[in-house]
């Protein structure tokens, strides 16, 4: 599992350019990724990003903000495993924007490190990598049942939230790196319409696997799954 810590959120109107995982990243020309809560719409419900079981997982960000996509495993030895949707990335030293690349070929993932555990799929967790300030949106219809803050490695602020799929309560998909939580316990989330937060921004002196693949500092949100009792449903 990558690691995180909070900073203070720059939102920014326009971001460094990013390049998309190769041996050497190149810079690419820079875009606009506007972050503001105010003006939230929804994300494209035909990006998928991964499928847990038979449930589609949508892109968590818009594509235009997204910079690199990594599975990697986890030391959770209750999380489910995700199955990569798309094709994976190469040492061919393409550069570009996911976007671009999206739209030339279909989504592109890379396998990561992460804990190096061997609890866990090595596809049980999903980096998505992100500008820090975009919107973070619900990848699965469901109920939020936990918003927590806690401190990573005993030392850093961090927000997690934990969403009950409804169609499959004995699943719940974790969110962590997320700050500004815009959801609360109870609230029901719509695939790629409800807004759960933003990405936060990590500090240089953390390593972060995506960072390989980028030319940013690696920043993302996370996603895990894990299977729980029944008997919480509330579905």
């Amino acid at each position: 599992m990558a690691i995180a810590v909070v900073v203070p959120l720059v939102l920014a109107a326009v971001w460094a350019a990013y390049a998309w995982p190769s041996a050497a990243p190149a810079l690419v020309p820079s875009a606009n990724v506007v972050s503001q809560f105010g003006q939230a719409s929804a994300v494209d419900r035909r990006i998928v990003v991964a499928r847990l079981e038979n449930i589609d997982l949508l892109l968590p960000v818009k594509l235009e903000a997204t910079t690199a996509v990594g599975f990697h495993p986890v030391d959770n030895a209750n999380s489910v495993a995700l199955t990569p949707v798309g094709r994976p990335g190469d040492s061919s030293g393409v550069a570009g924007t996911l976007a671009v690349l999206f739209a030339k070929g279909g989504m592109r993932y890379y396998m990561t490190g992460g804990d190096a555990s061997d609890s866990s799929s090595r596809t049980a967790g999903l980096d998505v990598g992100a500008v820090p300030g975009a919107f973070i949106y619900s990848p699965v219809d469901g109920r939020v049942i936990a918003v927590t803050a806690y401190k990573l490695l005993g030392r850093y602020d961090d927000t997690e939230i934990e969403l009950q799929l409804a169609d499959d309560p004995s699943l719940l998909l974790i969110i962590t790196h997320v700050v500004k939580a815009q959801v609360a316990i109870g609230a029901d989330v719509t695939a790629g319409e409800t807004v759960l937060g933003a990405v936060r921004a990590f500090p240089a002196q953390l390593h972060q696997d995506l960072r390989q693949f980028t030319t940013d500092n690696g920043d993302h949100v996370q996603l895990v799954a894990v299977r729980v009792p029944t008997q919480i449903s509330g579905f």
